[in-house]
């Protein structure tokens, strides 16, 4: 199992997961909408077509941090 935390730049969990787990399940399992954010695992930008990319073939293992960074759009 591996300790994730989870969540946005100001709410996290921290929760764990089979090595086996997807980038895009883990955030859906917990109400992400990563549509409208930028995806961070370790601090490293997640591309699109790594979303159903599992934890270990990321190279993770032990414990690592996925955040949702939302978009913001410029004040006018």
């Amino acid at each position: 199992m591996i300790q994730v935390t989870v969540g946005s730049t100001t709410n996290r969990t921290k929760k764990l997961y089979p090595g086996t787990t997807t980038i895009r399940s883990i955030l859906e399992d917990n109400d992400i909408d990563y549509g409208v954010a930028t995806i961070m695992i370790d601090g490293a930008n997640i591309q699109s077509n790594e979303m159903d990319s599992t934890l270990t073939e990321l190279g993770k293992v032990e414990k690592c941090m996925l955040i949702a960074v939302v978009k913001a759009e410029a004040a006018k």
